[in-house]
């Protein structure tokens, strides 16, 4: 009997977690089936993946039913069942309960809940070919890790992995679908050591924690951290944190660790008091922000922050309070999402109560709310692609940090900067950083401080990488300022150059004279004007911008 696992991500780099679960319970209970797993992502060709599948000539299908790809395996069921009227399909995950009010072929079996602890008569079932139409899972008390060695060279290959070393989040929010089953279920830490360190040993790119509160347990958390920085090795590590929670100790601790190692997302969703009471969104709001704030000043971790949007009793102004609260920790990436009311959830529930109406369809993304109309949350839609567009990267980091640290109206700014995006068709355009920067320019020219802002605009071209000024910021650059410094600058100027290593030097150095007012603002005058270098390499640092230092003495 042949069994094909089916997964479908957002992108090639994802993987499907529970495939792999999957995978060992039947190897276990099924010891003769002939197994094997195949992923895909929603953004294929769609007959050339139906194709592919139906070359598999598998008995049972496998899927795992999330709300990003509920769509494309329901046609993939129904055009399946047309070419193998005879297979069998099993659909499991957090969606697959919504797949029973579908209209499905007759040989369609839902599991719900966790495929380690389900019902025996599953397989006893399975292996007699009389599968019932429902089997329902419980709570495992045991999910050891699912790889296998063969994994990393094959379907794990240039992927991230995703580990679980807990289930379950500590929290109750309405909204989730893990408030379903609340409490928490922690792996042994040894046994958490052995499954990362038999991971570890494939070098992959990224492990992604998928626990939902990783540090809901300062002590256990820390353990793993330092576990994972004793290990050897160039992953970097995902997990959801509350900000919250954080202990000097573990402030301490993450002040070490080299940049680039961690990346941290952090799920504020708003600010605004009765919305957090109203979701059972429970975190101290100011606490929070600080943390974050340190968090930033380490300059180690990758921050993403997220807000959502459409939540009850959450106005256009309360949000727009919200997004400048976030704002102002100056995280490195702020994700603005639709509120999504997931069946089975507490909130799927009030949608009378807080006149949600919503997407009929996964993933079930809010169309108004008794305090935001569509028109208004449409607008918040529009500014979050703009946010994503402009902010979420490493090419403007110094302007926004101007900004953020001007004491402007962030959400204002950036309802402002729509409307100039708007004019530009910026939308319906590669969103270069050439286009955005031109925008940028534009949006800024009748500011009294216009003059500073090109100058910032200048830098940061520079620290992102390139080679050369375009045209709309004027080159500053010119063969005379060269030349001058050729004959201005010492043999020898440690740690960038030594006598024989000048020349090259030169021809790699990119040098460009700013403004004292820059240069102050940037901190590296007190108001005198100069030449700032450029450098050919990236700083260690989370942005991993490239150098850049003050030419001391160059007139």
């Amino acid at each position: 009997m042949k069994y094909a696992l089916l997964g479908f991500n957002c992108r090639f780099t994802h993987s499907c977690l529970s495939l792999f679960y999957l995978r060992q319970e039947l190897v276990k209970n099924m010891p003769d089936a002939d197994i094997c797993i195949s992923q895909y992502t929603i953004n294929d060709p769609y007959y050339a993946t139906l194709t592919q599948i139906g070359t598999l000539k598998a008995h049972i299908y496998f899927f795992s039913v999330y709300i990003w790809n509920e769509d494309i395996i329901t046609r993939i069921i129904h055009d399946l069942h047309v070419l193998q009227p005879l297979a069998v399909f099993i659909l499991g995950g957090p969606q697959a309960s919504a797949l029973a009010a579908e209209e499905l072929p007759a040989n369609c079996t839902i599991v719900w809940g966790e495929i380690e602890d389900i019902d025996p008569a599953f397989y006893r079932d399975l292996r007699h070919g009389a599968l019932a139409s429902h089997y329902k899972g419980g709570r495992s008390a045991s999910f050891a890790s699912p790889f296998i060695a063969e994994d990393f060279n094959g379907q794990l290959a240039n992927r991230h992995i995703y580990y679980e070393s807990s289930r379950g989040c500590p929290y109750s929010c309405s909204y989730c679908i893990s408030s379903i089953e609340p409490g928490i279920r922690n792996k042994n830490l040894r046994q958490v050591r052995e499954e990362l360190k038999a991971i570890q040993d494939h070098n992959p790119k990224t492990i992604r924690f998928v626990d939902r509160t990783f540090n809901a347990s300062d002590q256990r958390a820390l353990a793993i951290w330092k576990f994972l920085t004793d290990e050897p090795g160039n992953t970097s590590f995902h997990f959801e944190i509350s900000p919250d929670l954080f202990t000097e100790e573990m402030f301490s601790f993450l002040e070490s660790i080299p940049p680039g190692l961690f990346q941290f997302e952090i799920g504020i969703q708003s600010t605004h008091d009765k919305t957090l009471a109203a979701i059972n969104r429970k975190h101290r709001g100011e606490a929070s922000l600080e943390n974050i704030r340190r968090l930033v000043k380490l300059d180690t971790i990758h921050l993403h922050i997220d807000l959502i949007l459409g939540l009850p009793h959450e106005t256009f102004e309360s949000f727009g309070q919200s997004f400048t609260d976030v704002f102002a920790t100056c995280p490195h990436y702020i994700q603005m999402g639709l509120l999504k009311v997931l069946p089975h959830t507490r909130l799927s529930e009030q949608v009378k109560e807080f006149s949600i109406l919503h997407c009929r369809r996964p993933p079930y993304e809010v169309l108004s709310t008794g305090w935001l109309s569509h028109g208004e949350l449409t607008e918040l839609f529009w500014l979050g692609e703009c946010v994503e567009a402009f902010y979420n990267n490493r090419f403007f980091r110094s302007f926004f940090a101007f900004i953020q640290k001007s004491g402007q109206d962030s959400f204002q700014l950036f309802l402002n900067l729509l409307q100039a995006c708007r004019k530009k068709n910026f939308f319906g355009r590669a969103k270069t950083q050439l286009l955005m920067s031109e925008i940028l320019l534009d949006f800024t020219s009748h500011a009294s401080n216009s003059l500073l802002m090109k100058e910032i605009l200048i830098f940061d071209w520079l620290r992102s990488g390139h080679r050369f000024l375009p045209e709309h910021l004027d080159p500053m650059t010119s063969k005379e300022l060269k030349s001058r410094l050729w004959l201005e600058m010492p043999e020898n100027f440690l740690p960038f150059y030594t006598n024989t290593s000048r020349s090259n030097f030169f021809k790699q150095a990119i040098f460009v004279e700013f403004s004292g007012e820059l240069l102050k603002e940037l901190g590296f005058t007190d108001g005198n004007d100069g030449v700032l270098c450029f450098l050919n390499e990236r700083e260690n640092s989370v942005m991993r911008l490239n150098k850049v230092f003050f030419v001391q003495g160059s007139g």
